[in-house]
C-alpha cells in the first residue's frame, strides 16, 4: 500500500502554483465560483494511473463532503477525517466508521469538548471553531497576535481530556488522540485488503508524522511545516505544486 495526503503535498492552492504554466496545471477544486487548488498534468495522470492500479489510498483531515467536491481520479478507498472515515469507491464505509467510533469513544465527544473550549473560540485572533463531522474541530486563526495564555488553556483542556493539539499555518487542529491517519492505515492493513505493509508515504503537516513513520520510505514536501518542526527524513527537490508533481511520480514509481 502507498498513501500520501492530499492539501499541500499533492494538490496546492492557486497561490502555490507559483510561475508555473496554467496549461500545465489540472484544477481539482473550484471554491466560490474560482479555480482554488491544482496538481500539473503529470501528478494528475500519475494519480490516475495509481487509481488504476489500487495502490494508492489517499489520506486527508478533509471531511468526506469535502473530499467529494475534488475532482480527482475515482481511487477506491480515501481515508477522511484524519483517519476517521472510509469511502469506498465514493461510499462510506459502515464498518470502518464503525470502528472509528469504538475509538472515539474513549475520549470527550467533541460537542463536549466544544463546550468547555467556547470561551477560547471567542478570543480575538480567532475567527472560529469548525466542527468536522463531530469527529474533532479546528480553529481558524486571523493573523492577530495570540491572546496571552490562550495556548497555554486549550492544551491544559487537551491534556485533561485526552485530545492532542496540532499548529498548521492558519489553523489549530484539536482531535482525540486516539484518531490518526496511521490508525485509519492499521485498520486497512488489518482486514488484509491492502496488502500487509505502508511501503511508501508522503505528507505535510504534524498530522501526517505517524503515517510517515509507519511507512517504510517516506516524502515530505519542502518547504512544508513539518520540514521546520521536527522532521528528519527524506524531502523533494522543488517545492509547491512541483513538489506534488515530484511525490506523484516518486509514489507510482513505487507501485
Amino acid at each position: 500500500m502507498l498513501a500520501s495526503d492530499i492539501d499541500r503535498t499533492l494538490l496546492w492552492s492557486h497561490k502555490r502554483v507559483g510561475d508555473v504554466p496554467l496549461e500545465r496545471l489540472t484544477c481539482l477544486e473550484v471554491l466560490d465560483g474560482r479555480d482554488w487548488a491544482y496538481v500539473t498534468r503529470d501528478a494528475y495522470a500519475a494519480l490516475e494511473r495509481m487509481a488504476a492500479s489500487d495502490a494508492l489510498v489517499l489520506c486527508t483531515t478533509r471531511t468526506p463532503a469535502q473530499v467529494q467536491r475534488l475532482r480527482l481520479p475515482p481511487h477506491r478507498r480515501v481515508l477522511c477525517l484524519n483517519g476517521g472515515a472510509l469511502l469506498r469507491d465514493g461510499e462510506p464505509d459502515a464498518a470502518h466508521a464503525a470502528h472509528t467510533e469504538t475509538l472515539v469513544a474513549q475520549r470527550l465527544p467533541m460537542a463536549a469538548f466544544a463546550a468547555r473550549v467556547e470561551h477560547l473560540a471567542r478570543a480575538p485572533h480567532v475567527r472560529g471553531l469548525r466542527d468536522a463531522d463531530g469527529a474533532f474541530g479546528y480553529f481558524l486563526l486571523n493573523g492577530e497576535p495570540v491572546a496571552d495564555g490562550w495556548v497555554e488553556e486549550l492544551e491544559q483542556v487537551a491534556d485533561e481530556e485526552g485530545w492532542r493539539l496540532t499548529h498548521e499555518q492558519t489553523k489549530v487542529y484539536a482531535m482525540p488522540d486516539t484518531l490518526t491517519k496511521e490508525a485509519g492505515l492499521t485498520r486497512l492493513l488489518e482486514t488484509g485488503e491492502a496488502g500487509d505493509e505502508v511501503v511508501a508515504a508522503a505528507g505535510d503537516s504534524r498530522l501526517d508524522e505517524g503515517m510517515l513513520r509507519l511507512a517504510r520510505h517516506a516524502l515530505v514536501p519542502r518547504g512544508a511545516y513539518l520540514e521546520s518542526h521536527g522532521w528528519d527524513g527524506a524531502l523533494t527537490t522543488a517545492t509547491g505544486v512541483l513538489a506534488g508533481e515530484e511525490i506523484a511520480l516518486w509514489l507510482e514509481s513505487l507501485v
